[in-house]
């Protein structure tokens, strides 16, 4: 991660903690990585723990006192790029695209990197995934693991292999941080849903890789572009409406123009098929759907800018009213903004999970996605395969974000070594941001409005703050089991699920309970005409001063009215456990069908503990 967003979120961090992850192993599940680079550098580096059990096999490349252990054959950019950004060495004058960006690190600059191959040629093997998991977790030792990918359809548990091996890995005390996906604004396309692994969504970050549209009558407007380019220059313009793919690209000579279009399929396709017909360029018009958004992913191998819808119907006007309208396409760099504000970007994959009775509310939460600058091999001809490689790149996703919090969770289990998987998920979602320092909610790119639970989950990861929660939600086994019953899974799955902690559960023996009572740091309860009126039961524990008074605060989503019994919380004691009931109640005419949200929050005088309240709304 670049320097210049590190005090945003890790210089407090670093020193209220006392450690940038020391003696912490992250094993990072991705594609291949190259061990040369230096931000797998040892420098300063301690011998990895005693507690290390794994192996170095990268294709001869030794391993070091950073890189310690693990797989990986091949030099790839997505594996090399989230495994720095969790754990990446400090390395100084940083260069993309041939600007100085100044110096870079991983969240857990200290900590130790375990890397696994598990992802070949963009397709990732959920049986490597689930082989790995268990083998690192049970075996290498590791205490943090990232994954950056997610099956393309949700599953139930049992049938998700990621589900599976993340149940074993966090019941044995190993962090798991996965991605949302990159489905977003569309609704219901989160996934990775199984509550004990973190799930994270993606935010912007006020960094931009500028393509600058330059108008014939001489306005110029700011788009983005994953690439450099080579200029293109006074070029006529036309606008070709609708999908390419219905023919439109057909009727139209663009030889020699710049094409404007809107923004239907993916940026790559658009590219190949403008580049085709004997285009030279593309100004991609971001649709209603995705009105501020102007980041693209992927790569360009041509000239292209994303453009606003707003800035695309400027440029619609001008082309449509105009004789003989022409336009210039020119990289313009990265441009960091300090003062812009952190949205949740357009891309990320919204909840709620479109899985039956799962009763958690995902995303978790939110880390920074968008124009993120990690390492990646340098594959340039000639490159030396001894010395240490130095090429940077900003790429975008949820997989970008996902290492983010992977890193922290590194730094916030080596401050608090007897703090539980899910005592590190509570404190990190019950401090995080919905609001910005000034008081300004958290927009959603998409739409240019406050951000929903369902887009951000519990709102944008605050590091510092989640090294003193106050109070956390721990969730253990016997939590679990009655959970995964709950879902209505016969023995056989459910055994297989958990084959690895535990044997020979009998469900019709257990006790089971809903996903709205699971001791979760998040809330989702659905309310019907027929069943109004729901019930939700948690369970806080004292981590904070060790007396200590909260109050409740209630934010009550629209159409529903909540009660907190009780809503006073006197401990008196560390560790001590006080359980309480969140009652929702439905009005006499919601808007049905819809999802609505609020929030709770436990306040005393040092310390703010907040949990979304999420309601679906159902006819």
């Amino acid at each position: 991660m670049h320097s210049s967003i590190r005090p945003l979120l890790l210089l407090g961090a670093w020193s209220v903690a006392g450690n940038m992850g020391e003696g912490i192993i992250v094993g990072v599940l991705d594609s291949g990585v190259d061990p040369r680079h230096a931000s797998f550098g040892d420098e300063g580096m301690r011998r990895p723990p005693p507690k290390w059990r794994g192996r170095c096999d990268f294709g001869g490349a030794p391993c070091n006192n950073k890189l310690i252990g693990g797989r990986a054959k091949t030099l790839e950019d997505h594996g090399t790029h989230t495994a720095s950004t969790a754990v990446g060495a400090f390395v100084g004058n940083v260069e993309v695209e041939r600007f100085n960006l100044g110096t870079a690190s991983g969240m857990a600059p200290r900590a130790h990197l375990a890397m696994y191959e598990v992802c070949f040629a963009d397709k990732c093997s959920s049986t490597e995934m689930l082989t790995e998991t268990e083998k690192s977790a049970f075996i290498d030792g590791v205490d943090v693991l990232s994954i950056s990918a997610s099956d393309e359809t949700q599953k139930p548990f049992y049938d998700d292999l990621i589900a599976v091996g993340s149940f074993s890995a966090v019941m044995s005390g190993v962090f798991f941080s996965t991605s949302a996906g990159n489905n977003g604004p569309t609704p219901a396309t989160v996934t990775n849903c199984a509550p004990w692994q973190l799930t994270v969504g993606a935010s912007t970050m006020g960094r931009r890789v500028l393509s600058k549209v330059q108008l014939g009558n001489g306005l110029v407007l700011d788009g983005e572009v994953p690439n450099s380019y080579g200029s293109v220059n006074n070029k006529p313009i036309v606008y070709v409406r609708g999908n390419f793919a219905d023919g439109t690209l057909k009727v139209v000579d663009v030889r020699g123009k710049i094409v404007l279009c809107d923004r239907i399929d993916d940026q790559e396709t658009l590219e190949k098929m403008i580049g085709d017909a004997g285009g030279v360029g593309m100004i991609a018009i971001s649709d209603q759907r995705h009105l501020l958004a102007t980041t693209p992913l992927g790569t360009n191998f041509m000239a292209v800018s994303r453009v606003s819808y707003a800035d695309g119907e400027t440029i619609k006007a001008y082309v449509i009213s105009t004789a003989n309208p022409t336009a210039s396409l020119r990289f313009a760099g990265i441009a960091l903004n300090a003062s812009s504000l952190p949205a949740i970007a357009e891309y990320s994959s919204r909840g709620p999970c479109d899985l039956p009775n799962i009763g958690v509310l995902k995303p978790d939460i939110t880390g920074p996605g968008t124009n993120i600058v990690a390492a990646v091999p340098d594959k340039r001809p000639g490159a030396s395969t001894a010395a240490r490689t130095r090429t940077f790149s900003a790429k975008s996703g949820t997989s970008m974000s996902t290492p983010h919090l992977s890193g922290i969770a590194a730094v916030i289990k080596k401050a608090h070594p007897d703090w539980s998987p899910h005592v590190i998920k509570s404190a990190l979602m019950t401090t995080a941001d919905v609001t910005h320092p000034d008081g300004t909610p958290v927009i959603d790119e998409s739409t240019g409005q406050p951000a929903s639970h369902f887009a951000m989950g519990a709102g944008l990861v605050n590091p510092t703050k989640a090294l003193d929660p106050g109070l956390v939600y721990d969730l253990t086994a016997e939590d679990l089991i009655p959970y995964i019953c709950g879902l209505g899974y016969n023995d056989s799955f459910v055994n297989d699920m958990i084959a690895q902690p535990m044997q020979n559960v009998s469900c019709a023996q257990s006790k089971k309970i809903q996903g709205k009572d699971l001791n979760y740091p998040s809330f989702l309860v659905t309310l019907t005409a027929a069943a109004p009126v729901a019930e939700a039961r948690r369970t806080a524990t004292n981590v904070g001063e060790p007396s200590e008074v909260y109050r409740a605060e209630v934010v009550e989503p629209r159409g529903v009215a909540v009660e907190v019994v009780p809503d006073r919380l006197e401990f008196g004691g560390a560790l001590q456990r006080k359980e309480f009931t969140v009652r929702f109640k439905r009005g006499l005419k919601p808007a049905v069908n819809t999802a609505t949200a609020g929030s709770l929050r436990w306040v005393s005088r040092k310390h703010s503990v907040h949990s979304p309240l999420a309601v679906l709304l159902v006819a």
